[in-house]
């Protein structure tokens, strides 16, 4: 059979396809929701950079930091399965728009903290409110849940969600720390609020609310917040979520310790320190794209994590040599490689052991366990810059050696399902 008799079947198949009623509106709605998804990491990750630097502006001691980003994430801790009951309640589309809302008045108070009495007490405000309000990755993620099918579900939130972190991740830092260091902080936040104001906008005009069904085994109440020790009660699971929680915590520690350290060590501006971060998302975009393929093919999934958590503690042991600017290269090199292999292929194992009716519940204690990353990671990264800098890379690589150590005793080969000892509340 010729080419071209390829050719023309192919597109034959394709208009086929295009004509089928249940593919065009899955289209059509997944690209209000990348849309959302994106612009809500862009506004994000423009401010978190900036954090150090802005506390520096209005005579904050660096001390004030580290419970400042924490206490982003304790709210959001406390809010987001709130939200994703109340979601459930009340549909997808009027708790999205009130999770849009709180973030774009959080990143307004950012702006005008430093122009107001007590500029600390209203950056924590502002913070605070876009923590308790911060259910729009909790709520997206239900509504690609809602319009997907449960085979094609996985491909879709790595489509979405993960594309969605990595180019945010790659253009916010060095855009908001350029425009911070030409125009202003004030001018930084108010373009998050305005990249928040778009995703709003965005949410009202095009993404329709979902056909859903109420979960009623959902967790409900301290469940909400306990789930989690459901599953680490499982063999199976338990050593692949301690990796995850090793894994997660050095992470945490580094990514929003970074600027502060950088500042004080190294005497970066915004701009600098913005670029940096700007360029560790750009190579993760580059490890993901090309080399998890490969490197999964070629060594499997166990020894891919080990590999990952090798390099990535290589990496922030190496922060202790880092004396001039372009050392941290290798760091960067090191750590974005580092994570880009192991975590996906983690999140694969732990979906493996998980039994097939309760991976969403595992997948929601794996956000748990990031979520108490978050709040201890910024506090104690906070502590250690401020009283040995340098400790930096040796807390972090250790918890990322303990991560290596605990992946090694798990057994290699296909991971076995397991069930809960109690499902009430997963």
């Amino acid at each position: 059979m010729s080419p071209v008799v390829h050719l023309h079947r192919a597109l034959e198949d394709s208009d086929r396809l295009l004509a089928r009623r249940d593919f065009m509106p899955l289209n059509k709605r997944l690209i209000p929701i990348f849309i959302v998804v994106f612009v809500d990491i862009l506004g994000f990750s423009i401010i978190l950079p900036l954090l150090p630097f802005y506390a520096s502006k209005i005579n904050a001691a660096d001390t004030a930091v580290g419970p400042l980003i924490a206490s982003y994430s304790l709210c959001q801790f406390i809010a987001a399965p709130i939200l994703g009951n109340l979601s459930d309640s009340y549909g997808r589309r009027p708790i999205l728009l009130y999770s849009q809302f709180g973030s774009f008045l959080g990143f307004i108070l950012l702006g005008l903290a430093m122009h107001l009495p007590h500029p600390l007490a209203w950056l924590f405000a502002g913070r605070m409110i876009d923590g308790l309000s911060g259910g729009n990755l909790t709520v997206a993620q239900a509504y690609i849940s809602d319009i997907t099918e449960p085979h094609e579900r996985a491909k879709i939130f790595g489509m979405i969600i993960g594309v969605s972190f990595g180019l945010g991740f790659t253009i916010g830092p060095g855009l908001g720390a350029n425009i911070a260091y030409r125009f202003g902080f004030d001018v930084s936040a108010y373009l998050a609020a305005l990249f928040s104001l778009s995703s709003i906008i965005a949410t009202f005009l095009l993404l329709p609310e979902t056909q859903h069904q109420r979960d009623e085994s959902r967790a409900r109440g301290l469940a909400m917040y306990t789930r989690v020790l459901d599953y680490l009660r499982v063999a199976e699971l338990r050593p692949p979520l301690a990796v995850f929680f090793f894994l997660s915590l050095p992470f945490t520690i580094y990514t929003t310790m970074f600027p502060l350290f950088a500042k004080n060590q190294l005497g970066f501006n915004e701009k600098q320190a913005g670029y940096f971060l700007a360029l560790v998302g750009l190579l993760g975009v580059i490890w993901q794209g090309g080399f998890i393929g490969p490197v999964v093919k070629r060594f499997g999934e166990y020894k891919s994590v080990i590999i990952g958590l090798v390099a990535s503690a290589a990496g922030l042991y190496y922060i202790v040599a880092v004396d001039v600017w372009w050392k941290l290269i290798f760091v960067a090199i090191l750590f974005s490689f580092g994570h880009s292999i192991s975590r996906p292929s983690l999140t694969s194992i732990i979906a493996q052991a998980a039994p097939p009716h309760r991976r969403g519940g595992v997948f929601g204690a794996m956000t748990s366990i990031e979520s108490v990353t978050r709040v201890i990671g910024p506090v104690l990264g906070g502590w250690i810059i401020t009283t040995q800098p340098r400790w930096l890379g040796w807390v972090g690589g250790a918890l990322f050696t303990v991560a290596a150590m605990i992946c090694s005793t798990i057994r290699s080969g296909e991971a076995r399902s397991a069930e809960p000892q109690r499902s009430e509340g997963v």
